[in-house]
């Protein structure tokens, strides 16, 4: 096979099975596939003994069709065991101004009271949906305003440790990462109604920056430019 480079997505929903693969240089989708499907959901769990043999299948006619192998995803998947939890998190500032470093502390506070009150859970995403200052809301950060008193309202989206476990399983198989799992039901929130988009193109947005709400927390030792400089995708 000759040497390419893609974006591959790969989605899991109730009736469909979607793939696609973005070329890297230039982001055009160069191939996408959608099959219909009888549900691979028991008692509102995946199939990972029918998922398994699909993978394969599917993968294998997506590295024919690119000319390179697979070796990682970004995996979409659209299941009842998601769980969505909305919390505020509260700052006293003094009047002073509002920086990066108030938000991101808020947001690691918001997030490890998430994690310490749900261990079975993973965050997937987090959207910030409002910020008041001083009673009054914005749906942007107003950054170097000062404030007395400052709130957010961030929404995580989660699934279970447990399906995350046996998703990477599935595809450790297959000699295959996960790069990012996405929610499938939030990425259809970006899909306008007489759009012809394809859920794996409203994927690839998404990580590519379309809502500029969703944080985006990138650990210090490969972010060169510091810790804080990718907290949201409004701050690239």
């Amino acid at each position: 096979m000759s040497k390419k480079n893609f974006h591959i997505y790969l989605e899991f929903s109730y009736t469909e099975f979607n793939i696609a693969a973005f070329n890297k240089i230039n982001n055009k989708l160069e191939y996408s596939n959608q099959k219909l499907y009888k549900s691979y959901f028991n008692n509102n769990e995946l199939n990972f003994d029918i998922l398994q043999n699909f993978v394969e299948k599917n993968i294998l006619e997506v590295e024919k069709a690119i000319g390179e192998f697979v070796k990682d995803i970004y995996l979409m998947i659209e299941t009842p065991q998601s769980t969505l939890i909305n919390l505020s998190v509260l700052k006293n500032n003094e009047g002073n101004k509002i920086t990066k470093q108030d938000v991101m502390y808020l947001i690691q506070d918001a997030k490890q009271q998430i994690l310490k009150s749900n261990s079975t859970i993973e965050i997937i995403h987090i959207i910030t949906e409002n910020y008041n200052l001083d009673n009054i809301n914005h749906n942007f950060l107003p950054l170097d305003i000062n404030c007395k008193k400052f709130s957010i309202d961030i929404k995580f989206i989660c699934f279970p440790k447990s399906l995350i476990k046996e998703l990477e399983e599935l595809f450790n198989s297959h000699q295959i990462f996960i790069n990012k799992i996405i929610c499938s039901h939030y990425a259809k929130s970006f899909i306008q109604d007489n759009s012809y988009m394809n859920v794996c193109e409203s994927g690839f947005k998404l990580i590519k920056g379309i809502n500029k709400q969703e944080v985006v927390i990138v650990p210090r030792k490969l972010e060169k430019k510091g810790f804080f400089e990718r907290l949201f995708h409004f701050f690239k």
